[in-house]
């Protein structure tokens, strides 16, 4: 890693943890926190992962097209990705109630 790399790296974290510590100074309770933690998750689950599972595919696609020959595993990996970012919230509950875990 060179040494512009590692100083954009520290440079991150460092802003990282500082809107992180602010955010989590805005909110006066936890469940304040939790809900806008849901609305991220939320955002996450409905917006991100779908967009990742349609790119992912169309580039494994794309490279089974092409005649790459890693082009179906992508296209595997991608699909089962996808599906795993769109069960997130099912797969969380079900954790959630085996341990009884209420967060």
């Amino acid at each position: 890693m060179t040494t512009k790399s590692k100083a954009i790296l520290a440079l991150f974290l460092v802003l990282l943890f500082k809107t992180t510590s602010a955010h989590a100074a805005l909110f006066d309770s936890e469940a304040q926190l939790g809900h806008f933690l849901q609305g991220i998750g939320d955002f996450l689950i409905t917006i991100v992962g779908p967009g990742v599972l349609v790119i992912g595919v169309c580039i494994g696609g794309i490279s089974m097209a092409t005649g790459n020959e890693m082009g179906l595993r992508r296209g595997i990996f991608a699909a089962l990705g996808g599906a795993m970012i769109l069960m997130a919230r099912s797969i969380l509950d079900l954790i959630q109630r085996l341990t009884g875990g209420g967060f």
